[in-house]
């Protein structure tokens, strides 16, 4: 008998290399991308929300109910504020309120004398409670993906979705065009956020204060 030669013989397989990956379950059967969803094989259709509008308070479980409508998957971005630029931004902006409080008051315009006094009453506690490291403020971001087996049911979703969170005085958009990066945003890899949809949070009191920062 002839031996085999070495090209012959049957390649080694690495018993390690058989080791199911993470990417193994993170990968879908296929992924087509659409304006507005994404397709990710035999009746698996998604869309990506990201959250452009917050409650003026929240609490611990407010979006839980969410999970109610159907497969819903939502993802919180959180990054930690530098607290000497945030006093200095929000110093800024007290001042300027107190003077248009003050130039209101002299010219007797009354209508948004209340409004103001409430901004700047916000203003300075939260800067006052960030100074003596009682709260922090943070930059969150919030996206969310809905889930469905056919185009139908993903778009009653959608309304379901938007109407929940009307009630919670929340705003969701659609990541148009921009569907599979606000996927790979969800998924647990560590990749940053899209950016321009951070809003601003206060840890202490559980509460956003984006509406603060009135223009």
């Amino acid at each position: 008998m002839l031996k085999k030669s070495k090209k012959q013989k049957k390649k080694e397989i690495d018993i390690f290399n058989n080791i199911p990956q993470i990417t193994d379950l993170l990968l879908p059967e296929s992924l087509q991308e659409s304006k507005d969803y994404i397709c990710l094989g035999y009746n698996k259709y998604s869309r990506v929300f990201v959250m452009t509008i917050y409650p003026e308070q929240t609490w611990i479980g407010w979006l839980d109910d969410l999970f109610n409508i159907g497969n819903i998957n939502i993802s919180i971005k959180i990054e930690p504020s530098v607290n000497g630029t945030v006093i200095n931004q929000l110093t800024k902006k007290l001042v300027q309120n107190q003077s248009e409080y003050a130039t209101y008051s002299k010219q007797g315009n009354i209508l948004h004398l209340p409004e103001l006094e409430k901004q700047i009453s916000d203003l300075e506690d939260l800067r006052m409670l960030i100074q003596t490291n009682q709260d922090k403020l943070f930059y969150a971001t919030i996206f969310i993906t809905l889930n469905a087996e056919n185009l139908q049911e993903l778009n009653e979703g959608t309304k379901i979705l938007e109407s929940e969170l009307s009630k919670k005085t929340a705003l969701i958009r659609t990541l148009t065009f921009r569907q599979l990066e606000g996927l790979k945003t969800m998924l647990p890899l560590g990749n940053t956020p899209i950016p321009n949809y951070e809003r601003n949070m206060v840890a202490g009191r559980s509460c956003y204060i984006n509406t603060y920062f009135y223009p």
